[in-house]
């Protein structure tokens, strides 16, 4: 069934993972400053960020077997309005726990965002224009990426650390009047009580799908791992930033190509030249970090990427 504003659809869904993206960048960004302000040591800031992704990984199956409850746009007005909400916690924030509370509340919701945006996404259009409608999606998803190291930097410049979960809400109003508009008597299909997990374990049953498994965890860990050497190198704050938007840019836009050729391709063609080519490249940046700092010049450069930490 095609639905006839869908493509208003697809773009508040990918507005809604936009939200998720821009979130972990800025904030990420923001840690230092919220450090200093509540006088927390570098191993408690850290629940900034787990606060929020231990309750979206935990609950992303819940909010699968969830969803399949209620129609689409009630279920995602909640999620996206609810995420807004955490934001707003979080930014008048005058302790740590209230801060940690909001953190949590916007994992929670955005674990339904995250469950329910893709399977909506192909829901709304019809088989030929899935390609188009996961292309749409998956590129406004890497530019949160893409825009909150800059956004995030001028926000902190200005109004300080609670500004960067001030600017989720205009986002938050944004997607959700998308879906108020689009999404109305939308449904994800039949609910039937376990039936994610069921799904699950019928996945993991198949050993292409075990196989599959290590594979994205180490896909996952070799951006983190990238992620992290670009946020320790002694590199200029401009030159940093500006390698942090490289990646998410590059994923959206060859996402929004492939997405639409991936079977005329072949997704198995695709995945294995991308697999072999991060790892080439995660290689050649290990390389070469080891080469950029000597033994005898180590203790210094620390010192130095410190100094560069604080001052982002």
């Amino acid at each position: 069934m095609q639905y006839e504003r869908r493509w208003l659809a697809v773009v508040a869904i990918g507005l809604s993972l936009f939200l998720s993206a821009l979130d972990a960048t800025i904030v990420a960004l923001a840690l230092p400053p919220i450090a200093h302000h509540f006088q927390l040591s570098d191993s408690l800031v850290s629940v900034v960020t787990l606060s929020y992704v231990i309750p979206l990984t935990v609950l992303i199956l819940p909010a699968g077997d969830l969803i399949g409850r209620f129609r689409v746009l009630p279920s995602f007005l909640v999620a996206v309005l609810g995420f807004g909400l955490g934001s707003i916690i979080c930014g008048l924030a005058a302790s740590f726990p209230v801060l940690v509370l909001g953190r949590v509340m916007q994992g929670c919701f955005a674990a339904v965002i995250a469950t329910q945006g893709i399977a909506t996404a192909a829901a709304v259009v019809s088989p030929g224009e899935r390609g188009r409608a996961m292309g749409i999606v998956g590129a406004l998803a890497p530019l949160g990426g893409v825009a909150g190291p800059g956004i995030g930097g001028l926000l902190l410049g200005s109004f300080g650390w609670s500004s960067v979960f001030f600017v989720n809400v205009p986002v938050c109003l944004l997607a959700a009047l998308l879906g108020l508009f689009s999404l109305r008597g939308v449904r994800l299909g039949g609910w039937q009580s376990g039936g994610a997990y069921r799904e699950m374990a019928g996945w993991l049953r198949r050993p292409s799908f075990l196989w599959g498994l290590p594979a994205f965890v180490w896909t996952v860990c070799v951006a983190g791992a990238r992620e992290t050497m670009g946020a320790a190198s002694a590199l200029s704050n401009l030159v940093s930033r500006l390698g942090s938007v490289c990646g998410p840019l590059a994923l959206g836009i060859t996402w929004t190509f492939l997405a639409s050729f991936s079977a005329q391709i072949g997704v198995g063609i695709l995945v294995i030249d991308g697999f072999a080519v991060l790892n080439l490249l995660f290689a050649w940046l290990l390389v070469q970090r080891s080469q950029d700092v000597s033994p005898e010049e180590a203790p210094e450069a620390a010192s130095r990427e410190r100094g560069h930490a604080e001052a982002l």
